[in-house]
């Protein structure tokens, strides 16, 4: 959009995206570490730390996806499209606090559950999906609405992780019915993808069922899919 408008429309545009994004953060408890272009960079557990934070990072990310598709399906008219907003989610550990040097320093976490964090926003592009959260983090949220979409490789990580997608709105035992097929995938996983189509076929515009369906096509050795 920058090579697209003037820069000063640029600016208003994205203080007004980026102060949504901090109000979402804000109203559930998190702390807001950092902007990277028109991405954001939170946390939760710090500097205060509270027994429902996986709860309120969770709730907070699925907000945060939602208002960016409000905001850009109501960018003013006659200015290019604005890009969808993608979100990913994790628990783990991180050293958190004040970073830099002499001139200047930053509170801030440190790392590699922040980097893995980073990886699954990014992932979001290949899996079709608009918030993806890993294992980790869906346990800790305590919530029941994630439907799993298998295991990946993230880029520039060894382990496969397994990622889930939040779908409060599923029909009753749907996020179950997909949870069976993924595992059955281990013992019979001509028989996980064919109930995975059948799947697939009920839901036409599901583009994230597609990729699910995908990538159980062209696994690796091990029983997951390397992203790019």
């Amino acid at each position: 959009m920058s090579h697209q408008i003037e820069p000063e429309m640029v600016a208003t545009l994205l203080n007004g995206y980026l102060d949504q994004m901090c109000s979402v953060i804000l109203k559930y408890g998190g702390t807001i570490d950092k902007f990277v272009g028109d991405a954001t960079v939170s946390f939760w557990g710090a500097p205060i730390s509270r027994p429902d934070d996986g709860e309120r990072a969770a709730n907070a990310a699925y907000e945060l996806w939602q208002v960016g598709e409000s905001f850009r399906k109501n960018i003013p008219e006659g200015l290019p499209s604005v890009g969808k907003t993608r979100v990913g989610l994790h628990f783990g550990e991180a050293v958190v606090g004040n970073f830099g040097g002499e001139g200047r320093i930053q509170y801030t976490a440190l790392g590699d559950s922040m980097n893995t964090a980073s990886r699954l926003e990014n992932a979001n592009k290949q899996t079709k999906t608009g918030m993806i959260a890993s294992r980790e983090a869906v346990e800790r949220s305590g919530l029941d609405w994630w439907r799993p979409l298998g295991s990946v490789t993230l880029r520039g990580r060894a382990l496969p992780v397994d990622i889930y997608e939040p779908c409060p709105d599923a029909a009753p035992g749907d996020n179950q019915k997909l949870a069976d097929i993924l595992r059955l995938v281990e013992s019979d996983r001509e028989g996980a993808i064919a109930r995975l189509v059948a799947f697939v076929q009920s839901r036409p515009d599901d583009l994230a069922l597609q990729n699910l369906l995908h990538r159980l096509n062209n696994l690796e050795p091990g029983g997951y899919y390397a992203l790019d």
